[in-house]
């Protein structure tokens, strides 16, 4: 069975009569997700001028690397909170 993208499970849900209930706590946990997303690209791209600013040293490019791939789980944890939030 092919994989639906989210956007095919949100028309095919739709079509059954499952519109989400925009609720003031989803409405809330979907506007912090963003928020919070918001803040993360903030973070990517301090890292990146930081990055830009500095020749090639390898501590410097080991803890770039560390914080990109924690806000990247950041990112993983907000996107869910927001998928959930609309289904």
């Amino acid at each position: 069975m092919a994989r639906q993208t989210f956007a095919e499970q949100r028309r095919n849900s739709c079509r059954r009569g499952k519109n989400p209930v925009a609720t003031p706590d989803r409405l809330h946990r979907l506007q912090e997700a963003s928020w919070n997303l918001s803040a993360i690209s903030y973070c990517i791209a301090s890292v990146g001028r930081d990055l830009a600013g500095k020749p090639n040293n390898p501590g410097t490019m080991d803890s770039a690397g560390q914080a990109l791939e924690w806000l990247a789980g950041e990112m993983q944890r907000r996107c869910v909170a927001i998928d959930e939030g609309l289904s």
